[in-house]
């Protein structure tokens, strides 16, 4: 995990012994704890992030769920990430799938209402595919930003595209991870495997923005009107 890398980013480090879990004193609400009757919403950063990062575009979104923030399991510098830094090979997949894995176990366990949909940043957005690549109906949608899914073709892939969940893809014009064959990739992966709305911000690089963030409430907002309404 100490490899070098293209952009910069500090290596992960395993945090503890064992397999990787979520620290359930770091996760955070908003804008409260989640209850039975809660709708719950994930928020999941980028590498080198932590767990207040998306939390503080929680006030900006639509009400009426419970937005839980979470810190990635594997230390990154002074902040968190959820596998490597990129380019991503095959033997990272493993990494993934533990994050995967221990954030449906902190669910099973810490979350007493619905997990409806995912928000995820970079990383973040990768592991939100991978929970439905996983388990295709664990979310209702999902909202990828400035990410992608993992480079492999996955067994529940085939059981994701039958089901067709609204997902929103937001990304920038300028982002320096996505050069436009990777873009075009992701596109093509999304429009097959999902409901897909894309939003794009011309002059945006690796992050989030006004016309992005807009994009997001909006998305959110109808499908937690479908939902109310289903």
């Amino acid at each position: 995990m100490s490899r070098p890398n293209p952009f910069g980013f500090p290596p992960v480090e395993r945090i503890g012994e064992g397999p990787a879990r979520i620290d359930e004193s770091a996760v955070r609400f908003f804008p409260h704890a989640p209850g039975p009757q809660d709708r719950v919403v994930l928020l999941l950063h980028g590498l080198g992030s932590n767990e207040q990062d998306l939390l503080s575009l929680a006030p900006m979104l639509p009400g009426g769920v419970v937005y839980a923030s979470l810190r990635g399991v594997l230390a990154c510098g002074p902040g968190f990430g959820w596998l490597a830094p990129p380019p991503l090979g095959a033997d990272d997949l493993g990494l993934l799938e533990e994050s995967a894995a221990a954030l449906e176990d902190w669910a099973s366990r810490a979350v007493p209402g619905r997990i409806v949909g995912a928000i995820g940043f970079s990383q973040g957005a990768g592991l939100s595919l991978q929970l439905l690549r996983r388990h295709a109906e664990t979310l209702d949608w999902v909202v990828v930003l400035s990410g992608a899914p993992f480079p492999a073709d996955l067994p529940g892939d085939a059981a994701l595209a039958n089901r067709d969940v609204p997902a929103l893809w937001g990304h920038g014009g300028q982002d320096p991870l996505f050069d436009p064959t990777m873009e075009a990739q992701v596109r093509d992966w999304l429009s097959r495997r999902t409901r897909l709305t894309e939003e794009i911000s011309p002059s945006l690089g690796h992050g989030i923005d006004e016309q992005i963030l807009d994009a997001v409430a909006a998305f959110v907002r109808a499908r937690l009107t479908e939902g109310t309404s289903s």
